[in-house]
C-alpha cells in the first residue's frame, strides 16, 4: 500500500483573486523545477484541483518519499503537504482503505477528519468522520480523541475521487519565487545578507545577487563564500545570477581623499550606486540588504538615510527589526550560518576608520564626495562586472 500522490496546499495564493490562476502555476512550475533538480525522475505530473495542487507519483517516486518531502518542505508559497493514497469516491471502498491504513503504527488515540469540496459526493463530511471513525475502532480498538489526538486519519473527498493520508507535513508558506517581481541583493559573506535574501523569496521576489570584494588586495575567500551561500539558497530559488564586483579602486580613493571617519559611509554609498546602476539595466524593481537597525555603525537610522539617499530605487531591509540571535537561528535552519562564520577579508574591512561616523550629516558626506570623482568611479565597476549564472 504506496503513497501515490502528494496534495500540497497553499495560503495567501488563495486571497489574490484575478491573479490566482497566474500565481497557482507558478508554483507548479516552481515545484517541478525544485523537483526536477533535487529529486529527478519521481513524478509523472503536476496538476491543479480545486485550491490544491496534486503531484501524481510514478513508480520510481513511490519509493521517494522522504527525498521527495526533503525537496518540498524548501518551495516557497507551500503551507503544508501531504503524501497521500488516491481512491474512488465509493464509501465502502473509503472505510476498507482507511481501516488499512490505521491498522499500522504506534498510537492511543485517533480522529478521522473529513473534507468533501466535491458536493456530488452525496455523503457528508461529519457523516464520513462518523462511520469511518467507527469503522476503525471496531478494527483497531483505539480510542477516538476529538481534541488532541495521536493520529489522524484525513479523508479529502475531491474531484470525483478520494484521497486518504495521515500527515501534514508544514512548508515555507509565503508566495512562490517569482510572482513578486525581482530584486537585487547586496551579499557580503556575513551572516544577515543570506537571510535577507531568503525572506525575499519566500514573499515571492526572484533575488539575484552582487558581491562587492577587493581583490587583489585582500584573498579571494569572500567570493568563495558567496558562491557556497549561492548554492545553499538554491533549494528555495533554483537558477540565481551573481555579479562581482571589485570594490578596491573605490576604496583607494576614498582612504586618500577623504575624512577617514567618514570612509564606511563613503563605500556604501558606492555600493548602492552600483548596485542600482546594475539593477536598472537588469530591470530589477529594487534593491536588497541585510540591515538591522542599530546592529553596526553604517546601520543607525542616521547613517541608513545617508546611505540610501543616494539612490532613487527602494531599498527593501527585510531584517530590519531582527535581532542577531534571530538571525542567526534562521540562518542555521537555511544552512548557511556555517559558511557565513569562515574567515574571510571582507571588502568593508579594508581601510577601516577607527572611530567611523555613526550619526553622519547628509552635508557633510556632499563635502567628502566631491573630492571624488562619483560618476565616473561608478561607470567603471560597473564596466568591469564579472557574472556567474547558477542553474
Amino acid at each position: 500500500m504506496k503513497l501515490d500522490v502528494i496534495l500540497c496546499h497553499y495560503g495567501e495564493i488563495g486571497l489574490k483573486g484575478k491573479n490566482r490562476s497566474y500565481f497557482e502555476k507558478m508554483l507548479q512550475e516552481n515545484i517541478r523545477k525544485a523537483l526536477n533538480r533535487f529529486a529527478p525522475d519521481t513524478f509523472a505530473s503536476i496538476g491543479r484541483m480545486y485550491g490544491r495542487l496534486i503531484i501524481r507519483l510514478n513508480d520510481h517516486g513511490q519509493n521517494e518519499i522522504e527525498s521527495i518531502t526533503a525537496v518540498l518542505k524548501n518551495v516557497c508559497g507551500l503551507v503544508y503537504f501531504a503524501p497521500a493514497i488516491k481512491t474512488v469516491q465509493d464509501m465502502e471502498t473509503i472505510t476498507k482503505l482507511a481501516e488499512k491504513i490505521m491498522a499500522t503504527g504506534e498510537y492511543a488515540t485517533f480522529r478521522v477528519t473529513a473534507r468533501r469540496p466535491d458536493k456530488d459526493f452525496p455523503i457528508s463530511a461529519q457523516k464520513i468522520n462518523e462511520d469511518v471513525g467507527a469503522a476503525i475502532l471496531a478494527v483497531t480498538g483505539k480510542k477516538v480523541n476529538l481534541s488532541n489526538p495521536e493520529k489522524i486519519c484525513f479523508i479529502d473527498v475531491v474531484d470525483k475521487r478520494a484521497f486518504l493520508y495521515t500527515e501534514r507535513i508544514h512548508g515555507q508558506g509565503g508566495l512562490p519565487v517569482g510572482v513578486s517581481g525581482k530584486v537585487l541583493s547586496l551579499l557580503s559573506g556575513g551572516i544577515d545578507s543570506p537571510v535577507a535574501a531568503y525572506y525575499a523569496m519566500k514573499r515571492g521576489a526572484a533575488v539575484s545577487f552582487v558581491h562587492f570584494h577587493s581583490v587583489p588586495y585582500t584573498n579571494e575567500a569572500s567570493i568563495e563564500k558567496v558562491r557556497e551561500m549561492i548554492e545553499k539558497l538554491q533549494v528555495f530559488q533554483q537558477k540565481i545570477t551573481l555579479f562581482l564586483v571589485e570594490l578596491a579602486s573605490i576604496q583607494k580613493e576614498v582612504m586618500v581623499l577623504t575624512a577617514e571617519k567618514y570612509r564606511i559611509i563613503l563605500y556604501r554609498r558606492f555600493m548602492v550606486r552600483i548596485a542600482e546602476a546594475l539593477a536598472k539595466k537588469q530591470r530589477t524593481g529594487a534593491l536588497l540588504t541585510g540591515d538591522s537597525l542599530g546592529q553596526v555603525a553604517s546601520q543607525t537610522l542616521e547613517n541608513m538615510s545617508v546611505i540610501e539617499e543616494a539612490i532613487s530605487m527602494p531599498l527593501l531591509r527585510p531584517l530590519i527589526g531582527f535581532d542577531k540571535l534571530e538571525i542567526i537561528n534562521k540562518a542555521r535552519a537555511i544552512d548557511t550560518y556555517d559558511i557565513s562564520i569562515l574567515p574571510d577579508q571582507d571588502c568593508c574591512a579594508l581601510f577601516v576608520p577607527k572611530h567611523p561616523a555613526t550619526k553622519a550629516r547628509l552635508k557633510d558626506i556632499f563635502i567628502e564626495e566631491e573630492k571624488l570623482n562619483v560618476d565616473d568611479l561608478v561607470q567603471e565597476a560597473v564596466a568591469n562586472i564579472k557574472i556567474e549564472q547558477f542553474d
